[in-house]
C-alpha cells in the first residue's frame, strides 16, 4: 500500500523546482475532521522569497497548493446543503486542489468529474481524494479539459475562475453544458451576467493564510437561473 508520504514526493519534487525551501502539509480544513487536504506548509515566508522565486511562482501559480476562498466557502456551503449534489453527476471546473469537487463527494454526488488543465493539480486531487478516504469510488473521474467529459452533467461547479477576463467566456460554454451552474468568485466586484443572479455573501479567505495571497475576503455565490428550483 502507497503511503501518503510517497504519494506526495513528486509533488514536493515539482513544486521545490519553483519554491526550493517549500514543503507540502496536510490540514483539517474545516477544523472538525470533515475535510482534509495537501496544502502549502504556512512556514512558507512569500514576502522573503528571492526575486527569481517570486517570478518563478507568477509564471508557474501553482495553484493546488492553496485553497482558495471561493473554493472554500462553496465546499462549504455544499457540506451544509448536501441536497445540492446528492445523488447527482457534479462537474468541478477549474478544481485546483479539488477541495470542491472533494466536498460534492462527501456530500454524496452520484458522479463527481474534476477537471483542470494543469498535471500537476490532477495529481494533487488524486492525493486529495484517497486523504479523505474516497478513492475506493469508481465514479470519481479526475481529467484535464472538462470537454473530455461526455456524459450527462446536471450540475457544474466553479470557483475562483474569473481572476483572469480572458475566462469569461468560458461561463457561456459551461451554461451551454448545462444550465445549472454554481459560481464562487472573490475577485470580481459588482459581476454581472445575463445567465446568473447573486445569491449569498460570505466572509472567506485563501488558505493557509500567507502574506499577498489572502486579500480577497469577500465570496461572493451566484447561481444560474436554470438551477432556480432547486437552489
Amino acid at each position: 500500500m502507497t503511503s501518503f508520504d510517497e504519494l506526495i514526493a513528486p509533488l514536493t519534487a515539482e513544486l521545490r523546482t519553483v519554491i526550493p525551501c517549500a514543503e507540502l502539509k496536510f490540514w483539517d480544513l474545516l477544523g472538525d475532521g470533515q475535510l482534509q487536504l495537501m496544502l502549502i506548509d504556512e512556514q512558507l515566508d512569500v514576502e522573503a522569497l528571492a526575486p527569481e522565486t517570486a517570478q518563478a511562482v507568477m509564471d508557474n501559480p501553482l495553484y493546488w497548493m492553496f485553497c482558495w476562498a471561493s473554493g472554500k466557502v462553496l465546499a462549504q456551503q455544499i457540506l451544509a446543503h448536501p441536497q445540492w449534489v446528492a445523488g447527482k453527476t457534479i462537474m468541478d471546473v477549474g478544481t485546483g486542489s479539488g477541495v470542491v469537487a472533494i466536498a460534492a463527494a462527501l456530500a454524496g454526488a452520484g458522479t463527481v468529474i474534476a477537471c483542470d488543465i494543469d498535471p500537476l493539480s490532477q495529481r494533487a486531487v488524486a492525493v486529495n481524494v484517497a486523504l479523505n478516504g474516497l478513492d475506493d469510488r469508481d465514479d470519481i473521474h479526475i481529467i484535464g479539459d472538462y470537454r473530455q467529459y461526455v456524459g450527462e452533467v446536471d450540475l457544474i461547479i466553479v470557483a475562483d475562475v474569473l481572476y483572469d477576463r480572458a475566462n469569461f467566456p468560458l461561463l457561456n460554454d459551461l451554461l451551454a453544458r448545462s444550465e445549472s451552474m454554481l459560481l464562487a468568485d472573490s475577485r470580481v466586484k459588482n459581476f454581472t451576467h445575463p445567465g446568473f443572479e447573486k445569491m449569498a455573501r460570505f466572509e472567506g479567505c485563501t488558505f493557509p493564510h500567507l502574506g499577498g495571497f489572502d486579500e480577497f475576503f469577500e465570496v461572493n455565490l451566484y447561481r444560474s437561473h436554470g438551477a432556480q428550483s432547486w437552489l
